[in-house]
């Protein structure tokens, strides 16, 4: 079983190679249009290549120490998140009109010379300003095609996939008025070449965002990276460049302003803190200094002066926690002012609490990706919501730590004023001028601390003001990358190559696999149940008759070796056997098989009988060319007719006689059943050596089915290129049946190529 199906395997294998071989014209033909095909496209084609930059964003707050940021981490504050951000106002649409502004490329202008069109960057040979343009081009992109004329220039415009329009014009010191674009102004920049064409892509702002945005492609180097890699994959690698280069740029500029909008609020804040301490401060020297002069106080005494040192560095601590104490309190109001809710908290203003400090600038970072998401997310944005909700909870956590850090440096206050009790409780036995001076000079210490303090981080908050460092850092400046040119030359031919060969075997598979005629002939053989006598030529001389005495052509050479096959076949114990020659449909050539079967044994000496049976249609007469139609209907029908009323020499060969039909029946089924038929064929065996007998098509009527009874072999014959392959299954079924005795077959009308080694060698068929 194995060895049937891996020679069944072979003989398709083998089958497949032959039918290639026999239409190796067609894979010639498709690699030879392909490969041109490949060419023009490489000669029309303008090559693209890659623009590459790559970025990284710096820590979000430098003045954070490690240990802050891992405290932000266990907080569930840290992560990531900010490049994912921070990528989504990379890629944002304002940004990028930004950039198409800056270098103005809203329009696009190309030159053609030669095959290819190519970009004009950053000069161009044209500038086009709109004067008044149709309502469908103010909403649209269009194009202009600008082709020197012998008189001229023919300007073309073009507006979606149908409205175009053209005119022509000697120069471009007019405005023009296009067809279905309006009126526009052409001026050239430079000079103008006869033998080139020239186009402008204008484009609306939504159209050249999209398109950009569309050409830029920002991705992160790894997932939870803070690098950026920027690419630009188009024909004009200048333009790619400057765009990527002022992306970066445009960026850097807005983080940077963003970021300065921190240090301005804290600068606001400081400012009006710092003037309402300055007042203090000035009242408080004011009475220190009204009171020494009213008391007449040159100097203290010593005592007083002890304990003023005693008390200086309780009284320093003091006043550092009154400073975060009043810094507490300012951001505390800060917080409450409803009309501080989407403002900056200060920030860098001595905070010592590092977790609050912490919160107050991770809450300054989230507040600003807020704000630049604003400028380019939608409403209902669940970015947004997102934001906004975090920044909802962060506000709650710094007035629970606000809250926190306001009662320990109360308690922290306590003990200081516990120990000032003290040391007051000393200070009531020094005299009372000095005891009022020490708290004079109390209050004016804590209002000096307080000023100082503000003014130092009023200068600090100024040198970050000016600072000029970007928010990224550039790691590849934007550079043109050779290997990604495209289209590569060798990958397009070798493309080419295989395709010149797939579409043909394509087109070769579909052919086989829609065509449902029997074409090979040994794969008909191999499909078979029944003996395979041999196959006949294709008859290309138009006659009937194929063989004739003393002739050697491939038809009749094949008529012999179907004749001595038939030999084998025939039981040996049978004499003057009867042939029943039939087919499964109309048109497949059994009464040609059946002709020239029968001259071919007529040739070898033999007396044979040729029997038109198939009484539907008769053909024998015509084929013969009769003078009269024969009898043989009449002779089933009637008593009065004998068998030498209806044997008629055929005029080919003395050894044949032909038995032509007659008149067309009503009842042909009855008359094949009649017993005269049966006394027919059993003085005709008396007669011939061979009753060769044309039937009906088995699949069409039952006829043939009808003379069985009377038959010795059945030769089917099938016609290559004619007979659909489903007709196989039809033939097997017969001979599994064994409804047909000796059933054989024959193919005919197979082409002279497929007929087999050595046939029609230096012969004409």
């Amino acid at each position: 079983m194995e060895q049937t199906q891996n020679k069944n395997n072979e003989i398709d294998i083998r089958r497949v190679l032959r039918l290639v071989l026999q239409k190796w014209y067609w894979f010639l033909i498709g690699l030879v249009v392909m490969v041109l095909l490949g060419v023009c496209y490489l000669v029309r084609t303008t090559p693209k290549v890659t623009t590459q930059a790559s970025i990284m964003l710096r820590q979000r707050d430098e003045s954070l120490g490690t240990g802050q940021l891992d405290q932000l981490s266990m907080l569930g504050i840290g992560g990531n998140k900010t490049a994912e951000d921070e990528l989504v106002v990379l890629s944002s649409k304002d940004l990028m009109l930004q950039v198409i502004e800056q270098l103005d490329i809203m329009d696009s202008y190309w030159i053609k010379r030669e095959h290819r069109w190519q970009g004009e960057y950053p000069e161009h040979s044209f500038k086009l300003e709109c004067l008044r343009l149709t309502e469908d081009a103010r909403h649209s992109s269009f194009t202009i095609d600008i082709n020197p004329t012998r008189s001229g220039y023919e300007v073309k415009g073009k507006l979606g996939f149908m409205e175009k329009g053209s005119v022509e014009v000697k120069n471009f010191t007019q405005p023009i008025d296009l067809p279905y674009i309006g009126q526009i102004r052409l001026t050239a920049q430079k000079e103008i070449k006869r033998d080139a064409r020239y186009r402008i892509q204008h484009r609306t702002v939504e159209n050249a965002i999209a398109y950009y945005s569309g050409l830029t492609h920002i991705t992160q180097h790894k997932h939870e990276s803070n690098i950026f890699d920027l690419s630009i994959h188009s024909t004009m690698p200048a333009r790619d460049a400057d765009l990527l280069r002022s992306l970066i740029n445009g960026y850097n500029q807005n983080a940077l302003t963003d970021k300065n909008m921190i240090a301005s609020n804290t600068a606001d804040f400081i400012n009006s803190r710092l003037e309402i301490i300055s007042d203090e401060l000035s009242q408080a020297e004011d009475a220190v200094e009204r009171y020494k002069t009213a008391n007449n106080m040159a100097n203290m005494g010593e005592e007083a002066k002890l304990l003023l040192e005693m008390g200086a560095e309780d009284q320093k601590q003091l006043a550092e926690i009154e400073t975060q104490l009043s810094l507490v309190n300012y951001i505390a109001d800060f917080l409450r002012d409803a009309k501080n809710q989407h403002s900056l908290l200060p920030a860098n203003i001595s905070v010592e609490d590092e977790a609050l400090a912490a919160f107050i600038a991770e809450y300054n970072e989230t507040l600003l990706r807020y704000m630049r998401l604003q400028r380019t997310a939608s409403e209902g944005s669940p970015v947004l919501d997102q934001l906004n909700a975090d920044l909802r909870n962060m506000r709650t956590n710094i007035e629970t730590s606000i809250a926190n850090v306001r009662e320990g440096l109360k308690i922290s206050k306590a003990g200081l004023e516990m120990r000032q009790q003290e040391l007051m409780q000393r200070i009531q036995l020094v005299p009372k001028q000095e005891r009022e001076y020490i708290q004079l000079a109390r209050q004016r210490q804590l209002k000096e601390s307080l000023y100082m303090l503000l003014y130092k981080k009023r200068e600090e908050n100024a040198l970050m003001l000016a600072a000029t460092a970007t928010p990224t850092k550039t790691i590849d400046v934007p550079r043109i990358d050779p290997e990604t040119r495209s289209p590569k030359p060798m990958v397009i031919i070798l493309l080419c190559l295989l395709m010149g060969l797939a579409l043909p075997a394509l087109v070769l598979y579909i052919y086989v696999l829609l065509d449902n005629k029997i074409r090979d002939p040994k794969e008909f053989e191999r499909q078979l149940k029944a003996p395979f006598l041999g196959q006949i030529v294709a008859n290309s001389r138009g006659k009937h008759i194929a063989i004739h005495e003393g002739e050697a052509t491939v038809s009749a050479e094949l008529f012999r070796l179907l004749r001595t096959n038939l030999k084998f076949v025939v039981p040996s114990d049978v004499k003057s056997p009867v042939v029943l020659i039939s087919s499964c449909i109309n048109g497949e050539g059994k009464s040609y098989v059946a002709t020239n079967v029968a001259l071919s044994l007529a040739i070898l000496g033999k007396r044979v009988a040729l029997v038109g049976l198939d009484i539907r249609k008769p053909m024998l007469a015509h084929y013969f060319s009769l003078p009269k139609q024969g009898c043989l209907t009449s002779y089933l029908a009637e008593d009065g007719y004998t068998v030498d009323d209806v044997i008629v020499p055929s005029g080919e060969h003395k050894n044949l006689d032909i038995i032509p039909c007659g008149v067309i029946p009503p009842n042909p089924s009855e008359l094949l059943q009649s017993e005269r038929l049966d006394q027919l064929f059993a003085l005709l065996r008396e007669r011939y050596d061979y009753i060769i007998v044309d039937t009906a098509p088995c699949a069409l009527v039952s006829d043939t089915f009808l003379l069985d009874r009377i038959a010795d072999m059945t030769l089917f014959v099938s016609r290559a290129n004619y007979t659909p392959t489903e007709m196989i299954d039809y033939i097997n079924q017969l001979a599994e049946q064994k409804r047909m005795k000796n059933l054989c077959c024959v193919l005919n009308g197979v082409k002279n190529t497929n007929a087999g080694y050595g046939y029609g060698y230096g012969q004409k068929h």
